[in-house]
């Protein structure tokens, strides 16, 4: 039944549509099977996989007393992404943060170095961090590990996140004017216990993705192939 479910929302993402001139795809996972082509892992302290419908992470830390920061990328579409909205269906952590990562690339004129700045979107609460470890500072906090249904949606530096149908954040910040990563990202802090935390997810939906008509016949052509037996 789920096959035949994912085979009919490919056909439903693979439906381009124009607006204003502009081609717009609507991407959706349900995580049936691992695809390297679309997902990419980034960090050595946790393991991701795709089980019984649903994509789940494991921290395994390499060493005690260590921040982990680890990210599951999104590459079926590289960005840069502006004007979408993301939908995780049954979303969950225990003894760790889980959620969804908004990044982007600021280049220092000064070091010549590129910086990362990013907006953590988390099941329980939001933080904003900068090259991948730093935690700046909490945002929000609610007392929420599990959702049936989290919304954020991203236009031209507004965020706006919802949960389980009800508005939590909405603000904008002028430096992001566009996305360049989005992920999945898992937290957490290891004490004593090197094996901590897990976290899970059934479905990744994003809606607004920009398509050029190259990326379009190769995104289609991939798709196709990924669906014959």
């Amino acid at each position: 039944m789920k096959n035949a479910r994912r085979f009919l929302n490919t056909i439903i993402g693979l439906f381009l549509i124009s607006v204003g001139g502009t081609d717009a795809a609507f991407w959706e996972d349900h995580f049936d099977r691992e695809t390297k082509e679309n997902w990419q892992h980034d960090g050595d302290d946790s393991v991701w996989t795709v089980e019984d419908g649903f994509l789940k992470a494991e921290i395994q830390a390499q060493e005690q007393w260590s921040a982990i920061f680890e990210r599951y990328r999104f590459i079926a579409y590289p960005g840069p992404y502006n004007g979408f909205t993301i939908t995780l269906e049954t979303v969950g952590a225990t003894r760790a943060r889980f959620g969804i990562a908004l990044t982007k690339r600021f280049h220092d004129p000064v070091t010549k170095i590129d910086e990362h700045g990013y907006y953590l979107f988390f099941t329980n609460d939001m933080y904003t961090s900068r090259d991948d470890n730093l935690f700046i500072e909490p945002g929000q906090r609610w007392n929420t590990d599990e959702l049936q249904q989290m919304e954020l949606h991203f236009n031209d530096g507004r965020f706006q996140l919802s949960a389980d149908g009800e508005s939590r954040i909405d603000f904008t910040d002028a430096n992001f004017d566009h996305i360049d990563i989005i992920a999945f990202v898992l937290a957490g802090f290891v004490t004593e216990d090197l094996n901590i935390g897990s976290a899970w997810v059934d479905t990744f939906t994003i809606d607004g993705l920009a398509v050029s008509p190259i990326r379009k016949l190769a995104t289609t052509w991939a798709s196709l192939k990924q669906e014959q037996p």
